[in-house]
């Protein structure tokens, strides 16, 4: 995507802000270069989700992953997530205990989903989140487990790492429910309504877990729909996630 030069210089605060080179993903793993680039490649973790070429065009994970830009990262500097290098820590901690690569990034997959698939028990509005998981008011497991195969391979594929701040079954299910739940009450559907300050509270315990997004993406993103638009709701200014 080819931004002016406002929107360039934005961006390149918000990077400097969240998110981290390779480098730094070596240096914070304590790994070397090569293991770090298989982990990836075998899923254990995502990798870039930000990138900036030479002539100032950028691409983003999401966009890719929601088939607006192309599928592969464009060529120039890259920038991932620093959420990425506890789930590569993971998946280190399982080679050390004599695990494969594939079979560190699997065990890793295989613990988000058994939470996934628990907490949608005990998190408020997972049902108007993920209603295919539920049938008369009771978990379907077997949904559940496919749903969370899917919020899975958007981490892995770079959608939740623009997203959140950190990953887990449990901050991808509350943003999903906290953003169900505002956007619904915002457009006064029946029995969801809330009252100021009960929309206030979800308000901030969302933006709290999520990450602003690229200048670009906020407006039809979660942060636009489910934090800006209610805060200009509620008379209650407005955020500014892109000055330093």
């Amino acid at each position: 995507m080819n931004v002016d030069g406002e929107m360039d210089e934005k961006m390149l605060r918000y990077m400097a802000q969240r998110f981290v080179d390779f480098e730094t993903i070596i240096r914070r793993s304590g790994a070397d270069k090569s293991t770090i680039e298989s982990l990836i490649d075998a899923g254990a973790a995502p990798g870039v989700i930000y990138a900036r070429s030479d002539d100032g065009a950028w691409w983003g994970a999401l966009g890719a992953f929601m088939g607006r830009e192309a599928p592969a990262p464009i060529a120039g500097h890259h920038w991932y997530s620093p959420a990425v290098v506890w789930w590569l820590r993971r998946a280190l901690l399982k080679m050390a205990d004599g695990g494969s690569l594939q079979q560190a990034a699997e065990c890793s997959k295989e613990n988000f989903l058994s939470e996934f698939v628990s907490l949608l028990r005990d998190i408020e509005d997972t049902a108007l989140a993920y209603p295919t998981c539920f049938h008369g008011g009771d978990i379907i497991d077997s949904q559940a487990r496919i749903i969370g195969e899917q919020e899975w391979r958007s981490w892995i594929q770079g959608a939740y790492a623009v997203c959140l701040r950190r990953f887990s079954a449990h901050s991808c299910i509350e943003k999903e429910a906290l953003r169900a739940r505002i956007v619904a009450a915002c457009e006064g559907k029946p029995g969801l309504s809330l009252n100021d300050e009960a929309l206030f509270d979800k308000v901030e315990q969302l933006e709290a877990l999520i990450l602003p997004f690229a200048p670009w993406e906020r407006p039809n993103g979660t942060p636009g729909k489910a934090i800006d638009a209610p805060l200009a709701r509620l008379n209650l200014g407005i955020e500014e996630p892109y000055s330093l």
